[in-house]
């Protein structure tokens, strides 16, 4: 079988220390999805679907550490990330397994990167599991498998500004539904619920849970 190289960095710390990988390029897997609120609306047969946000992608993995083949990919890796303190499969082994520990400065497990070719991608690990398959006589690993969950990661106040980009412009005039929320419409108009602080204001509405379905509603832009 056939490896490629990869890296696997730790981004929230600067400067980023990449740990090198194999990884069998045939086999990856990214999930995607988007949340939908169910709203029920007496006399319908089923709820009315409202989507509220979409959810983070899910990148699905699995990297190979061989510390058998240094003459190989191995000696590639180190050459294109700089040889780390322990370039042993239990060093590197030790170094990915900070990407589920807490770190005392950021009080979370880091924001990682992996960067295989033209693919990247950026996220916080939610699954590692280790799975040994060689070992030398005094009983060291030589070979490992690391299975990953990669759930993608984007900092709030990029959100925020992208979200600010495609606002909309000028302000409307919505109807309330049954059954419908200021934080549903807040979601639609804005992609945040969060917001519908913004539409109670516009609004004078001090009980927003009490609005009365066909009130005609200002949703300002923002």
């Amino acid at each position: 079988m056939e490896f490629a190289h990869a890296t696997l960095k730790n981004i929230s710390k600067q400067p980023s220390t990449a740990i090198p990988v194999q990884f069998n390029p045939t086999e990856y897997g990214l999930d995607r999805g988007a949340y939908f609120a169910e709203l029920q609306v007496p006399g319908l047969r089923t709820p009315l679907l409202q989507f509220v946000r979409g959810e983070a992608q899910t990148l699905s993995l699995e990297l190979f550490l061989d510390g058998t083949d240094k003459r190989g990919a191995l000696a590639k890796a180190l050459a294109l990330t700089g040889s780390s303190p322990d370039d042993s499969v239990e060093g590197r082994l030790k170094e990915l397994r900070k990407f589920v520990e807490i770190d005392q400065d950021l009080h979370a497990p880091p924001v990682c990167q992996f960067e295989w070719g033209q693919v990247s991608f950026i996220g916080v690990v939610t699954s590692f599991k280790e799975k040994y398959t060689l070992f030398d006589e005094r009983g060291n690993v030589l070979r490992a498998r690391v299975t990953l969950s990669i759930k993608s990661y984007e900092a709030v106040e990029v959100q925020l500004r992208e979200m600010k980009k495609k606002s909309p412009d000028r302000t409307r005039v919505r109807v309330l539904r049954e059954g419908e929320t200021l934080a549903a419409i807040s979601a639609e108009v804005y992609g945040d619920p969060r917001l519908w602080r913004v539409i109670a204001e516009a609004n004078a509405i001090d009980r927003p849970r009490f609005v009365p379905p066909g009130t005609a509603l200002t949703v300002p832009a923002l």
